[in-house]
C-alpha cells in the first residue's frame, strides 16, 4: 500500500472512531485508491443507506459528500479535515440496495484557510458502466501550518 492510500486510511481510522454517523453508514467502505488530492472507495448499498421510496437516502449521499470531500484533503497530506463551511448536492439518480457506489473525491484547492472538494456517486450498471446517482461540493476550513 502506498503512503498517501495509508495516510488516508490512518485518518479514516480516527474518523471512524470518533463519529458514530460515519461508523454507522460507512462501516463497510473500502477505500482502495488515493493520490495527491484524489480518493476512491467502493460500497454496495444496504438498508441503512435507503429513504422510505427504497432509494438511496439524501441524507447519506450528503454524509459521503462531508467523508470524501475530508479524505481527499487527507490525502494532501494533512492530518486534520477541517469543519464543514458549504456543502451541496445534486441528486441526479437513484440507486437501491445492493446497487455497488463507487465514490471519488477530489480536492480542488487546498489552501492555507479553506479547501474547496468535489465529489462524485456513481452507480455500477449491470455492464460496468457508470451512472452519476449524486455530484457534491464541499468547502472545509482548514488550518495549515
Amino acid at each position: 500500500m502506498d503512503s498517501q492510500l495509508q495516510h488516508v486510511h490512518k485518518v479514516w481510522e480516527r474518523m471512524r472512531t470518533n463519529s458514530p454517523i460515519y461508523a454507522f453508514l460507512l462501516d463497510q467502505v473500502e477505500i482502495y485508491h488515493a493520490e495527491n488530492g484524489v480518493v476512491r472507495a467502493r460500497l454496495q448499498v444496504a438498508p441503512q443507506h435507503i429513504n422510505s421510496k427504497g432509494t438511496l437516502h439524501g441524507a447519506f449521499s450528503a454524509c459521503v459528500t462531508d467523508w470524501a470531500g475530508g479524505l481527499a484533503i487527507a490525502s494532501c497530506g494533512l492530518d486534520s479535515t477541517g469543519v464543514s463551511a458549504d456543502i451541496h448536492v445534486s441528486y441526479l439518480s437513484a440507486a437501491t440496495t445492493n446497487d455497488w457506489l463507487e465514490i471519488e473525491g477530489r480536492a480542488d484547492k487546498v489552501g492555507k484557510n479553506l479547501a474547496f472538494t468535489t465529489i462524485s456517486i456513481l452507480k455500477k450498471g449491470s455492464a460496468c458502466e457508470l451512472a452519476i446517482v449524486a455530484r457534491g461540493s464541499h468547502t472545509k476550513y482548514i488550518k495549515t501550518q
